[in-house]
């Protein structure tokens, strides 16, 4: 595209179409638009591929029965009036929840469909009479073309903001199946990218929402009690395994010895890098895990060890390392 033959034909159509008074001074705020309609111009001129979208309507009043005849009886109109109902339009969420919200998907993908159903020469089979008979709770003919536009939609505000908290709190399973450290930021970074798939583009993921999310689901901010690599917490289950069979060969062994004579030395780590030191997880747990990419720059810095016995005592120096050399 030219854009200099964008410029002449946007020229012409508005001095067709408005009157223009090029003899006062120009304002700040007209520099302005002018500005963002050259940046627009220059983006458009710039693009390799465009989406158009269009939609066709076909608007018939309820009470209209100006040219029916017996053909049009037997044929069910959609009443998709410019004043039908806007999902997203904060002014109708009053009256989707009275109107909408006793209705399930399930049930509104019923009617739709039997209402759709048509005969072997493609057209609806069914009349608004009929499909009222069938379907008692729908009070008027204009509920079905809200549960086609809700449905392609998928589903009411209320609907997607239920699924978005189910796929969250999945997130949320999974990334502390593998012990990920989570905050309320990631709890709202999930929620804003599930709404942003679903397209709803009014949730925000407020700290209301958040809260709301953790009270439900039992999730409470917890101090981390052990640090494991993601190594580590690939084979949990083994490390559990192997725990189990070190206590009971201790307590086999351990008859044969006086505790004076069983000694334990660990090392104490004095942290060089700073980490998180708590996660949200499941309220109750007994041990509350986060993952690291390494341990070692975050307990094998600077470490002290000394040596106790299993009566209490401390054995021998007490062994300290400044700083490893690797």
């Amino acid at each position: 595209m030219n854009a200099a033959n964008i410029i002449d034909c946007l020229s012409n159509l508005l001095k067709d179409n408005l009157t223009l008074n090029s003899t006062s001074c120009v304002s700040q705020k007209e520099r302005e638009v002018a500005q963002h309609f050259c940046e627009t111009i220059t983006k458009l001129n710039e693009c390799k591929i465009f989406e158009f979208e269009e939609e066709t309507t076909l608007d018939v009043g309820e009470t209209s029965n100006e040219y029916e005849n017996e053909d049009d009886k037997n044929t069910f109109y959609d009443d998709n009036s410019s004043g039908a109902d806007d999902e997203w339009d904060s002014k109708d969420n009053e009256r989707e929840r009275h109107d909408l919200s006793d209705y399930s998907l399930e049930y509104m993908k019923e009617v739709v469909a039997y209402t759709d159903a048509k005969d072997s020469s493609g057209k609806r089979r069914r009349s608004w009479k009929s499909v009222h008979e069938k379907y008692k709770r729908i009070p008027a003919q204009t509920y079905i073309s809200r549960f086609r536009n809700y449905l392609e939609q998928q589903g009411t505000k209320r609907q997607k903001i239920q699924k978005v908290d189910e796929m969250v709190f999945q997130m949320f399973v999974e990334a502390r199946e593998k012990n990920l450290m989570v905050h309320d930021v990631d709890i709202q970074r999930w929620g804003l990218k599930v709404a942003k798939d679903m397209k709803l583009n009014e949730f925000h993921a407020s700290d209301g929402w958040v809260k709301n999310f953790k009270g439900r689901h039992g999730i409470v901010s917890r101090r981390v009690t052990n640090i494991v690599t993601k190594h580590e917490s690939a084979n949990l289950e083994l490390i559990e395994k192997s725990k189990e069979n070190f206590i009971k060969d201790f307590y086999t062994r351990s008859s044969h010895f006086r505790s004076s004579q069983i000694l334990n030395t660990d090392q104490v780590g004095i942290e060089k890098e700073v980490h998180s030191t708590r996660t949200l997880s499941f309220g109750g747990e007994k041990k509350t895990f986060g993952a690291v990419a390494s341990k070692h720059a975050t307990t094998h810095s600077y470490t002290v060890q000394p040596m106790i016995s299993l009566d209490g005592k401390q054995i021998g120096p007490i062994l300290l390392c400044l700083q490893e050399p690797k």
